[in-house]
């Protein structure tokens, strides 16, 4: 690509707003600058950036690893929170960093002289974990140059059991009077955050992809870069077009470009290489 911009010039980034899948995707996610990605519909974002001023009324961090790009406004956001006397957020972090985060954090208390409260929560993979009723996430591993994981989001609906489709109102409640069960839990995979990473983990855990909206990086774009993309531990274009029958989701959110990119690059590329099945599904957070 010719006329790649400096580092500095694209060291300037401005949250974007990107709306599909009844949800609202308000952020940004830049290599090596800032990630950061509000989802006001679900109350979480996906990891914390510099700790925007949009993502502070999230009680969630779902936090992807601790490159400082995507997690050094953690404390920040802590104490904006307490600022703006809003609940003490929980984070969702890997399990191997909680000590680590929670030493940093407490450093920063020390140095301010004050304390702050929070919740720190260390995941594993396949496990459950509710943010609320009806809402809740499982992680899954990521493969990147330090510990990472992904998060796939949930919805648990009630669905009317086979068995009682078709009765009228007041069967319905007779039933219900009688402690009879007559709905089953249903999971709707709302959302996938996958983060940091190469593409192996949509090899390995293909279901990721049949969330409504998928939210992944695509570092890199140009075809000479895909050694770096290999070095680096993270995605290129051409990875996701080789596999563009596995995408299953209704929204594809391609995020995390490089900083060598404009952002007419990344148009130009995405219309220029995109099969139709992905053109179709795919917007950009840039």
């Amino acid at each position: 690509m010719k006329g790649r911009p400096s580092f500095h010039e694209r060291a300037e980034i401005v949250a974007r707003v990107v709306t599909c899948g009844g949800l609202t995707l308000e952020g940004t996610s830049v290599s090596t600058l800032e990630t950061c990605v509000a989802v006001r519909e679900l109350n979480l974002c996906f990891d914390i950036g510099k700790g925007p001023r949009y993502a502070a009324g999230m009680d969630h961090v779902l936090l992807t690893h601790a490159h400082q790009d995507h997690a050094v406004g953690i404390a920040l956001h802590i104490a904006t929170r307490k600022l703006l006397d809003l609940p003490p957020p929980v984070i969702y972090l890997p399990e191997v960093i909680v000590e680590d985060m929670r030493n940093l954090i407490s450093a920063w208390e020390r140095l301010e002289r004050r304390k702050t409260r929070y919740t720190l929560v260390g995941v594993r993979p396949g496990v459950r974990y509710d943010m609320r009723k009806g809402l809740f996430f499982r992680a899954f591993p990521t493969e990147h140059s330090l510990p990472s994981t992904g998060f796939q989001v949930f919805e648990e609906r009630k669905k009317l059991k086979p068995e009682y489709i078709g009765l009228d109102g007041p069967a319905i409640v007779e039933l219900k009077k009688r402690g009879v069960e007559i709905t089953d839990p249903v999971e709707i995979a709302v959302v996938t955050f996958i983060g940091d990473s190469t593409i192996t983990p949509l090899d390995r855990f293909p279901e990721m992809l049949k969330s409504q909206v998928v939210i992944m990086e695509c570092t890199f774009l140009a075809p000479e870069d895909r050694p770096m993309a290999k070095k680096k531990r993270h995605t290129h274009l051409a990875d996701i077009i080789e596999r563009a029958d596995m995408f299953g989701c209704e929204h594809l959110v391609l995020s995390h470009f490089s900083t060598r990119y404009t952002r007419e690059d990344v148009n130009r590329e995405l219309a220029a290489a995109l099969p139709e099945s992905l053109k179709a599904k795919t917007k950009i957070l840039y």
